[in-house]
C-alpha cells in the first residue's frame, strides 16, 4: 500500500515547532559526520493528529540528491512516482504501525555501523548501553518488495537498531532519545569492530543483565506506546 501527506495541515505553531526539531536534529547527525552526504531519512510520529501522521526529512542517492521535507498520512495512500522516495515513505510508515511505541526513525550510513553487515554475527549484546537503549543484537531488518518493513520477530522484539541494505536503522520512543541512540549505535560499532579485529575473544553481557536491560527497555516502550495512543508525546526519558 501507498502513503502520503496528510490532507488535514498542521497548525502554524505546531507545525514549525515539528519541522524546527527535525531540521535540528538533521542538521546535528550532520555536523556529528553520520549522514556522509548519502542516502538518508529521518521521521517524527506527530501525536495527536488525526489521521495518525509522521513528518518526514529524507535525500536521496545520487549526485545532487535534494533534501526534501514533507507531512505524511500513515495509513493513506500517494500518487508520488519517486520510486526510491516512495519505499522510504513506505517503510517510515510501516514502522510506525508495526511499532506504537516508536516516536523517531533513522535511516542513515554512518562510518562504522554500515561496515557491520560484513561480520557473519553483526553485533551482539557486549555493551551495557547497547542492552539498555537498542535491545538486542544488531541485524538485518527484513523489508517488503514495496520497501515496507516486515513486522516479523525481528522489528517486534522492542530492538531499537537494525542492519538494512546500505546502512543502519535507528528508532527511538522519543525524537530527543533518537540522536543518542544514533550516537550509540556508531560508537558500540566502533568499539566492537576493532576489538573483532584483533581475533580475540569477545565476551558478551551476561544474560542476568540482559534481561534487567530489555525488561527496562520494554516498559519505556510500552510507557511510549500509551502516551502516543491518547495523542500525547511522552515525557519522562532520560538520554542514557
Amino acid at each position: 500500500m501507498n502513503y502520503v501527506k496528510t490532507k488535514k495541515k498542521p497548525t502554524k505553531e505546531h507545525g514549525s515547532t515539528d519541522l524546527k526539531d527535525l531540521m535540528n536534529l538533521w542538521e546535528r547527525l550532520e555536523a556529528k559526520g553520520l549522514l556522509q552526504k548519502k542516502a538518508a531519512s529521518l521521521s517524527f510520529r506527530l501525536p495527536g493528529r488525526k489521521p495518525e501522521a509522521f513528518l518526514l526529512i529524507n535525500r536521496g542517492s545520487g549526485k545532487g540528491a535534494k533534501v526534501q521535507t514533507d507531512q505524511f498520512d500513515i495509513h493513506g495512500q500517494t500518487t508520488i512516482l519517486d520510486s526510491e522516495r516512495l519505499a522510504v515513505i513506505h517503510f517510515h510508515a510501516s514502522m510506525y504501525k508495526a511499532r506504537p511505541d516508536i516516536g523517531a526513525i533513522a535511516c542513515f550510513q554512518p562510518i562504522w555501523g554500515s561496515l557491520l553487515k560484513t561480520l557473519k554475527d553483526p553485533l551482539p549484546l557486549v555493551f551495557d548501553e547497547q542492552c539498555r537503549q537498542l535491545g538486542a543484537p544488531v541485524v538485518p531488518i527484513h523489508k517488503s518488495e514495496d520497501g515496507s518493513a516486515i513486522a516479523d520477530s525481528v522489528l517486534l522484539n522492542g530492538a531499537n537498531a537494525f542492519l538494512d541494505t546500505n546502512g543502519v536503522v535507528i528508532t527511538s520512543v522519543t525524537r530527543e532519545k533518537a540522536i543518542y541512540n544514533c550516537e550509540l549505535i556508531e560508537k558500540c560499532s566502533k568499539a566492537y569492530l576493532l576489538a573483532h579485529a584483533t581475533g580475540g575473544k569477545i565476551r558478551r553481557i551476561p544474560w542476568f543483565v540482559r534481561w534487567i536491560a530489555k525488561n527496562r527497555l520494554i516498559k519505556d516502550e510500552r510507557k511510549a506506546a500509551a502516551a502516543y495512543a491518547l495523542g500525547k508525546a511522552p515525557t519522562g526519558f532520560t538520554a542514557y
